[in-house]
């Protein structure tokens, strides 16, 4: 079974808020640690709502079945 989220739209997201890079790509590399931290994701989606441009976009793939799931699983374990 697959226990990621599904993949962030990292291109879509750049290219819509291109000042918002420096976030993007912290929520970006805070999925791929190996041990991500549930909240740090939230934190950073968070700051990504914030901007009008990506609202959209970042809101459908947090609130994707699979995304919550995946942070779901990371609260049971302790990751």
């Amino acid at each position: 079974m697959d226990n990621r989220p599904p993949e962030l739209p990292i291109e879509a997201l750049r290219e819509r808020a291109p000042e918002s890079g420096d976030a993007i790509e912290a929520l970006h590399a805070e999925l791929g640690k190996e041990r991500p931290s549930q909240e740090t994701i939230a934190e950073h989606v968070d700051a990504l709502r914030r901007q009008p441009r990506i609202v959209t976009l970042i809101e459908n793939w947090f609130d994707d079945p699979r995304t919550q799931t995946f942070l779901s699983e990371l609260s049971a374990t302790g990751l």
